[in-house]
């Protein structure tokens, strides 16, 4: 049976009354901020910082699944910034902007934002609505000046190049940037983040190996995303340049690496062979094709590379010489888009023994020429004995049955070590999915995203049950299989650590016997959830 909640300690239900009241105090509109000020006394007073804190994040932790979060308006965020949070949460949608200005974010360690873009006024319009553009951040402006402990900022729709330019003064901790959405910073912001306005001659004193101050106290940096804002390929730059501890830089699908780094390097390689300057990069998403020589650049730069995303371009004697650049770095996971399968073959063969994460992926725009056979997924399996995070999307297209899996006898091979498995837009059969998974007792999670799921019936899954290839799984995501009822329960029976299941509106299960499976879910206490892992992205914590 699925495992059962937790009992909380008395210490764990106490902080969660304590939090639920506070809750109330913030929904109740009667109650005004004077009137919490000596509950906030009385709290700071019994209450060491450390418990103050826990009390503040049990206040969010409780409140998952919160699309538009009601709580977080003013009383939520002084209660939080006055009761020692090391994180909060702050979400105009509330209105709180103009509300937040004289509190004190030195206890922030984590600072989530998320607002909308019918909210943020046209930075191109009039002064005008500039200046009302300035009035209605200045609160917050003024309360990031106080986040001198900052460590991690998550953004979504709400961030500007203000911004970042105040964290690039204040913010002398800063590792993890998050920031999506916000088209209202570009690279003005992020040049500030990094430290340096770049001029007429910055790129060729960087390139003839000049030391260019940076003003920021961002010294620290070390994960930051820029995708969906206007930050284009000179925020790269100048990021990789002066934050030289930056291991995962993410900055948009449209820019092209290979044009950063020949902007740092100089696109002319044949005049300059020894480069020698090095960057603490273990990350690089390549979304859009990147030339051999420009590839090689990155991986002379870049030896610590681990985590590679490629899109290759299909013919085999390209990609097989566009991989060949990879062999000389400790590759632990790799995406490859459009890569020819014999081409990755042959790297897999090389190097398949130290990955542990493989993504294939066939685009909308991959060639037709492109296949994915059985023959092909017996090598991936032979080539990669310690794979556990497998991804395949051949974007609707089957795993060709180009030969009986029988043809194969003792020689079959089949995954053992795998975690997770995703198979997303390829049409498989039960055979296919038997040498998938029939043997992975390790297997955690299990997501199956294809057109003709209609395969998996009752009598399919008894068989995956019968394995034991389950027993362990705790997230099963399997979209519209012929799955009814009777075959739910006796996954429930026989998958004991299973938390996530579904979604089972996709399911041949009526919503009457859903309702009765939540009912019983909260009668029997169990730690399970019948949504389905795409719902997860909604928790707050």
């Amino acid at each position: 049976m699925p495992p059962f909640k937790s009992v909380c300690s008395l210490q764990s239900s106490s902080l969660k009354t304590v939090a639920y009241l506070v809750r109330r105090l913030c929904y109740d509109c009667t109650v005004t901020i004077q009137d919490l000020r000596p509950i906030l006394i009385h709290l700071k007073y019994h209450l060491p910082p450390q418990i103050q804190a826990l009390v503040c994040h049990t206040l969010l932790q409780d409140s998952h699944k919160i699309v538009f979060p009601e709580l977080l308006n003013q009383k939520y965020l002084m209660i939080c910034t006055e009761l020692n949070a090391d994180y909060i949460w702050i979400n105009n949608k509330c209105g709180v902007l103009p509300l937040i200005s004289g509190l004190d974010g030195q206890s922030v360690h984590t600072l989530k934002m998320t607002g909308s873009h019918s909210q943020i006024l046209d930075t191109e319009s009039d002064k005008n609505d500039l200046y009302q553009q300035f009035l209605m951040f200045e609160p917050l402006y003024e309360f990031m000046c106080t986040l001198t402990n900052l460590t991690t900022l998550k953004c979504s729709q709400l961030c500007n190049n203000n911004m970042l330019k105040i964290f690039s003064k204040k913010c002398p901790l800063l590792e993890d940037v998050q920031i999506e959405m916000c088209t209202d910073v570009d690279d003005e912001g992020v040049f500030h983040l990094a430290g340096h306005l770049p001029t007429a001659d910055t790129y060729s004193m960087i390139r003839r190996g000049v030391r260019v101050q940076s003003e920021s106290v961002c010294k620290k940096l070390k994960r930051v995303n820029l995708e969906y804002t206007l930050a284009c390929s000179a925020s790269a730059v100048m990021l990789l340049y002066f934050c030289p501890e930056i291991e995962d830089l993410n900055i948009s699908p449209d820019v092209s690496i290979g044009d950063v780094f020949n902007t740092l390097h100089g696109s002319n390689q044949e005049d300059d062979t020894e480069v020698t300057v090095q960057y603490s990069l273990k990350v690089i998403r390549a979304h859009m094709e990147v030339n051999e020589t420009d590839l090689s650049l990155i991986v002379r730069t870049c030896p610590k590379l681990e985590d590679v995303t490629l899109r290759c371009n299909g013919v085999e004697r390209k990609d097989r010489n566009f991989l060949a650049n990879l062999l000389c770095l400790n590759i632990k996971s790799l995406n490859v888009m459009n890569c020819n399968t014999l081409a990755l073959l042959w790297y897999l063969n090389q190097q398949g023994k130290n990955i542990t994460n493989l993504t294939i992926q066939h685009l909308t725009m991959a060639p037709i020429s492109l296949t994915f056979t059985r023959t092909h997924l017996q090598q991936v399996i032979q080539s990669c004995p310690n794979l556990s995070n497998f991804t395949l999307k051949l974007n609707n297209r089957t795993i060709d049955p180009d030969v009986p899996y029988s043809s194969f006898g003792s020689r079959l091979h089949r995954f053992h070590s795998l975690s997770h498995l995703m198979v997303e837009g390829a049409n498989i059969t039960t055979e296919d999915l038997s040498v998938l998974v029939s043997q992975c007792t390790l297997l955690q999670e299990l997501h199956i995203l294809i057109h003709n799921l209609d395969i998996l019936e009752d009598q399919v899954l008894y068989d995956l049950l019968a394995s034991g290839c389950l027993k362990n799984v705790c997230t099963l995501f399997l979209y519209r299989p012929m799955l009814t009822l009777a075959a739910l329960k006796r996954i429930l029976v026989e998958c004991p650590y299973l938390h996530t299941v579904g979604p089972l509106s996709s399911w041949a299960i009526s919503k009457s016997d859903r309702m009765a499976l939540r009912q019983e879910i909260r009668k029997k206490n169990w730690d399970l959830n019948i949504e389905g892992p795409e719902m997860m992205h909604l928790m707050i914590l």
